[in-house]
């Protein structure tokens, strides 16, 4: 492979969540990696931050503010895309909640459910939906999800998380499958133990952190970095071959 096959110049990348953590560590390196970031996230004081120190590296960035799990949220996110000019390359379906829910996960609620699928599984598929076609017009594009170990490995506390991710792992398949005729392709991050805010409610539980320990043959937990080296290949030309693809970054928990 040629020397540029791990850049992104010349690309404009979405990153949900962009904020913090995961979405972070990715807008930073997608945007040293040369794209043209956008990132999303509730809150704009957070996001322009992020932004500020982007540019401050020489670097490119839109900040807007904007609740993935609202369809409406997110069909004004997309036109503002369109009123700005930016076409998006790339889309980083990062944003995801994990509220933890002590009882037994029978007794999950009605409104947690619903507070969980729309942010982890709805807003997923409607941002890829309405970018994916914006894409396949174009005849190129790349689609990365962050998911999770959880999706294969049923979690005490946090069942319906579990299930939202495992949504999103088919759904990226299913988006594979339609989108790659047309030269989309859509790919997953399965995520292990990271050190993020989400991360801690694992860190922060001493008997839950050995157990998982226990089963990590890294024997550490992951961090954002990471991650976003992995995004970075799976948006990037390194990657052309591959869609449908769930890759784990577990530290070989699912080995």
């Amino acid at each position: 492979m040629s020397p540029g096959t791990f850049s992104l110049t010349g690309r404009t990348a979405l990153v949900t969540g962009g904020s913090r953590g995961i979405g972070q560590a990715i807008a930073e390196l997608f945007a040293d990696s040369g794209a043209e970031v956008i990132i999303c996230s509730r809150k704009q004081q957070d996001l322009d931050l992020v932004a500020e120190g982007i540019r401050a590296r020489g670097g490119k960035a839109h900040a807007i503010a904007a609740h993935v799990g609202k369809i409406d949220e997110i069909e004004r996110l997309v036109n503002v895309l369109d009123e700005r000019g930016l076409a998006v390359d790339v889309l980083v379906n990062n944003a995801g909640i994990s509220p933890p829910n002590p009882g037994m996960f029978c007794d999950t609620t009605p409104a947690l459910w619903d507070k969980i699928m729309e942010v982890n599984v709805r807003g997923p598929f409607f941002l890829t939906a309405a970018l994916g076609k914006k894409m396949a017009q174009r005849g190129r594009g790349s689609i990365v999800n962050i998911s999770t170990t959880s999706a294969l490995m049923a979690q005490p506390e946090i069942g319906a998380y579990c299930v939202s991710k495992a949504a999103l792992n088919t759904m990226t398949r299913c988006f594979a499958r339609e989108l790659g005729p047309r030269g989309v392709r859509v790919n997953a991050i399965s995520c292990g133990v990271i050190k993020t805010a989400m991360g801690d409610h694992t860190m922060n539980d001493p008997q839950r952190y050995a157990d998982m320990m226990k089963i990590n043959p890294l024997k550490r937990v992951g961090y954002p970095e990471e991650v976003a080296a992995t995004a970075l290949f799976l948006a990037s030309d390194a990657s052309s071959y591959s869609s449908g693809v769930i890759l784990q970054v577990d530290g070989g928990v699912l080995s």
